[in-house]
């Protein structure tokens, strides 16, 4: 059965004529009456009765009409409904990022953007990225998974021989920190300390996964400063997971100074080292140069004027 021949259907309840009820759906009347037959065909029942002027509509035909129309109508919104959401979703503008930028940074950053805007940013956040790792973020911007990618950025990490300039433009928004950070001992005091005058013969350490950005950036600015030997107990490919083994005491691990800014201010967390083993980083805003989203380039162009 075809949707359309319900509406044929209505259209002759209606008009009681098969001429005219053809006009009405702009199409010719031999088309349309055979359209007919082939609803009641596969109803396999006489829905209309002929023989009377003007033409009436079986009772099987009356029982029929009340569905019809209502199948009609539900079909009408329906299409109404998903048109809409396509329109909403073709106007909306996805970000991906890791958990400590979606935790600490994005939300102050888009209420600043909302005031801006004076309304809603229109920025949907992929959740799914959380359970992203290392390059697939940039993998995922350039295949077009996300409209915008927000990120760390060091010149340690791979993501400019990945997101190469003639693909991408990005902005910076701010700046952070990853420092070494532990808990406190039974005295109040810096559990691991990479400075200490009498160090331990091993450090347990909290490390990132080989392959995430911020491993990158601990292997090639502070590992060569070792004087002890950290020995690996953990390796997690998110902050806020080694934020809590930090706290809880485990070892000694890197942190972005925004995600640890509440503990370390509460004592619950120490700064493990000094100055020589703070890594500054960068936080990035990314786009596909190809990219033709009006919406995304408006923003952009917002963005550009706001950090100039």
């Amino acid at each position: 059965m075809e949707l359309r021949w319900l509406d044929d259907f209505c259209a002759l309840a209606r008009t009681r004529h098969f001429s005219r009820a053809a006009d009405e759906r702009h199409v010719s009347q031999p088309t349309f009456s055979r359209r007919i037959k082939l609803l009641e065909e596969e109803i396999g029942v006489t829905l209309i009765d002929r023989n009377s002027l003007p033409l009436t509509l079986t009772p099987a035909g009356e029982v029929f009409l009340l569905s019809c129309e209502d199948i009609s109508t539900r079909l009408r919104q329906t299409k109404s409904q998903c048109r809409a959401i396509d329109q909403q979703q073709q106007e909306q503008l996805t970000l991906a990022t890791g958990q400590a930028l979606l935790l600490n940074f994005l939300p102050g950053w888009r209420q600043q953007l909302a005031t801006q805007l004076q309304g809603n940013d229109g920025l949907e956040v992929n959740l799914s990225a959380n359970n992203w790792i290392g390059s697939e973020y940039s993998q995922a911007l350039l295949q077009g998974q996300c409209d915008l990618l927000l990120t760390y950025w060091h010149p340690a990490m791979q993501l400019d021989a990945e997101l190469k300039p003639e693909a991408v433009d990005f902005i910076t928004l701010g700046q952070d920190q990853l420092i070494p950070m532990s808990a406190s001992n039974e005295y109040g005091q810096v559990k691991f300390d990479l400075d200490a005058i009498d160090p331990a013969p091993q450090i347990p350490y909290l490390a990132y996964h080989p392959q995430t950005l911020l491993a990158q950036v601990i292997a090639a600015q502070v590992q060569p400063l070792f004087t002890t030997q950290l020995l690996t107990v953990n390796e997690n490919s998110q902050a806020i997971s080694s934020k809590a083994l930090i706290q809880q005491g485990f070892g000694l691990g890197w942190l972005p100074r925004s995600l640890a800014q509440e503990e370390l201010q509460q004592g619950k967390l120490h700064i493990a080292g000094g100055t020589q083993w703070h890594i500054g980083l960068q936080i990035r805003l990314y786009r596909r140069r190809n990219d033709a989203n009006i919406k995304l380039q408006n923003l952009w162009q917002m963005l550009i004027k706001t950090v100039a």
